[in-house]
């Protein structure tokens, strides 16, 4: 039996994990999902209850025209005397005064002055408006009586009402529930669960059967569906900007437009590509029943058709939005419907992070579980699989530190060409991405000159200069045109005003921003005449935005920070990044005190700029510094690890199993957020 279990032990751990997934699955849906069947769409067909009819000794009857599905229909009472005891019976007829659907509830539940709902013994359906009348009649078993909310006056749909035989004006406050998820939030449930038990036992079963690169490829392929379908589109960060902008990207593909030529404050895409349930960055349960039920839709529309929508876009520069809008085009060009389009964007751009981060762990001369653990951060995962320009930054930021770490401690006696052109077209590649991460392209100058010849300065000042010239000639440019700008408060510059003719006042925007104290920021001059004001922004944010940080570093909050995460898993993830921090034994560390020291300072410096970037346009009204999130420092993440790794402490076990561990956190985390988003 002992040789048995030592021969199968990695499939007997598989089938014990398989049963203890299954089994906790049960029970969260049991307990969780079950009871969400009953989740609706309420609509309120009439909420105005300005008054109320006399105490009801007979019954209320409503004639009202609508259109679509009725399953519940709630009313506002108001009591008379005591609470009413006994039942209230609803019956709902249509125009021919057939019974369509009945309902009795108790009376003693019901609360004054709010809306008390009663479900219908079938569900009434009509595509084209009909006309139906509600009776209300109640039982009374005391002396209690009931009053009903109506509208003083009439209201469009609603025709006769009537009380103890008495013709009313106005109408009944109706609230309706028009939609019911039913039982596909269970359907959908397993087939998430399903999905991540695949994963998750997969991890296990490949654990040191996989090299770790291959490994960390095929679950960062496999999470990101996951988290699309959890978090659908529009549900990132901003991501709705990036959507716009891909699409517009897109659009200049696909037709004779010149591909910088859509203005970032409008958006190019095709006529159908609209879905106000989709476009909601608030995702419910029937967000995911749409994009479900509209996936295999078609688009009417030929590849070069467009519209114009008045919506914003990101970037001055469309580098980022290349990949996804590329596979947006090639959506256009086999007219998939906006769903499909919109998960094949997504997935383009998955793919690139996951090619771009498995090659980052396979070329890292050390600390390979560092960027894995990084890569696999749900956070990471969430923008990696999105619109978000994010996704690639991550992916050139983790590849560039990789690969110029493996150019300067690596197995390489000299540096040729097939080493040096990855490195300088990632770091032109990422240079002009984000301003914040521009010191990342200093990590090369850790290379050891003898590994780059006789010309290592030429080289390194060239690499340099390369970056600089690729910031210079991008759209990025613009993200510094107002860092020395001088900034005054708003009575300063209305002082500035009082001197100026009233053309040149305007030529310059002074006139609004002497009108409007908001439209202030603190740029660099603002900063240096208010220095201690600065130094207040910056504690009071730390103090009052510390948890939303830490959280939105790996993961904590989801979606546009609305699903906040239990603080179990932000330990968890810490905590497996504090392990893949820690060297294995026997593997390489920095050989060196002052190239430990070089990187941790460009981690630092790339952390700071994201801080004073979100400091420079956050209003002068805000107390805190508006739109700082924990995310802006993933790039840096694995070279801050990696410079504070501990010397003299090592850790045990594979790589492949952080990975393995770090699926299961993940999915702990993704069904987390799937109970968030059932609970709203």
């Amino acid at each position: 039996m002992k040789q048995f279990f030592t021969a199968h032990r990695r499939a007997l751990g598989c089938l014990a994990l398989t049963l203890c997934l299954l089994a906790a699955a049960v029970l969260i849906w049991w307990v969780q999902v079950l009871p969400a069947h009953t989740k609706g769409v309420t609509a309120k067909l009439n909420d105005r209850y300005e008054v109320y009819t006399a105490p009801i000794e007979g019954s209320v009857s409503q004639t009202f025209t609508t259109s679509g599905s009725l399953y519940n229909l709630g009313f506002v009472f108001d009591i008379e005397g005591e609470q009413p005891q006994g039942d209230l019976q609803l019956t709902l007829t249509d125009a021919a005064g057939q019974v369509l659907a009945t309902s009795t509830g108790n009376m003693a539940a019901i609360l004054p002055g709010q809306y008390a709902v009663l479900g219908l013994s079938a569900p009434v359906h009509s595509d084209v408006p009909a006309e139906y009348t509600v009776t209300l009649t109640p039982s009374y078993t005391g002396a209690g009586r009931l009053t009903l909310g109506h509208s003083a006056d009439p209201v469009e749909g609603f025709t006769s009402l009537t009380a103890d035989g008495v013709s009313l004006d106005g109408a009944l406050a109706v609230l309706a529930t028009v939609d019911l998820i039913g039982s596909f939030v269970s359907v959908y449930y397993w087939a998430v669960v399903l999905l991540l038990g695949v994963i998750a036992c997969g991890a296990v079963w490949l654990s040191g059967k996989l090299p770790l690169h291959r490994l960390y490829f095929v679950l960062v392929l496999a999470l990101g569906l996951v988290f699309c379908l959890v978090l659908p589109p529009y549900s990132a960060p901003d991501e709705q900007f990036h959507i716009n902008q891909s699409f517009s990207v897109a659009t200049t593909f696909t037709s004779r437009l010149p591909l910088n030529s859509v203005p970032l404050c409008d958006t190019y895409r095709r006529p159908s590509d609209v879905n106000p349930l989709l476009q909601d960055q608030n995702t419910t349960v029937f967000t995911w029943r749409e994009m479900a039920e509209t996936l295999t839709d078609r688009s009417p529309d030929a590849p070069g058709d467009l519209q114009y929508f008045a919506e914003m876009q990101v970037d001055n520069s469309n580098l980022l939005y290349t990949i996804s809008g590329g596979a947006v085009a090639l959506g256009f060009l086999l007219r998939m419907g906006f769903t499909s389009t919109l998960l094949l964007g997504r997935l383009a751009n998955l793919l690139a992070f996951a090619l771009l981060t498995a090659w980052a762990v396979k070329k890292a001369p050390f600390g390979k579980a560092v960027f894995a653990a990084a890569g696999l951060l749900p956070m990471s995962l969430h923008l990696a699989a999105s619109f978000s320009r994010d996704c690639l930054t991550l992916g050139f930021a983790f590849a560039f530190t990789a690969l110029v770490l493996d150019a300067a401690y690596g197995p390489h006696e000299t540096l040729g060409r097939r080493e040096l052109i990855p490195i300088a077209v990632l770091g032109v590649l990422l240079v002009p991405a984000k301003i914040a991460y521009f010191p990342l392209a200093a990590l090369f100058l850790l290379i050891p000159a003898a590994r780059l010849g006789k010309h290592s300065r030429k080289v390194k000042a060239g690499f340099l200069a390369l970056c600089l010239l690729a910031f210079a000639f991008s759209g990025a440019r613009y993200t510094i045109q107002g860092l020395f700008d001088r900034a005054d408060s708003a009575e300063e510059i209305a002082a500035q005003v009082e001197t100026l003719s009233p053309e040149e006042a305007e030529r310059w925007g002074l006139t609004d921003e002497a009108e409007d104290p908001d439209a202030v920021c603190w740029s660099v001059g603002y900063i240096l005449a208010h220095p201690g004001q600065a130094v207040q922004l910056v504690v009071r944010s730390a103090i009052e935005l510390g948890d939303h940080y830490i959280k939105t570093l790996v993961g904590g909050s989801l979606s546009y920070y609305s699903l906040d995460l239990a603080w179990g898993w932000v330990l968890l993830l810490y905590g497996l990044l504090a392990w893949a921090a820690l060297p294995r034994a026997g593997e390489m560390n920095w050989p060196g005190v002052f190239s430990r020291g070089w990187a941790g300072l460009l981690a630092l410096g790339c952390c700071a700029l994201a801080v004073a970037g979100c400091i420079l346009w956050t209003p002068t009204y805000y107390t805190t510094i508006y739109g700082l999130q924990g995310r802006y420092f993933l790039p840096a993440l694995p070279l801050a690890l990696l410079a504070l790794r501990p010397v003299g402490v090592t850790r045990t076990g594979e790589d492949t199993a952080l990975c393995a561990a770090l699926a299961l956190a993940n999915m702990g985390v993704l069904i987390n957020a799937f109970l968030a988003v059932l609970a709203r």
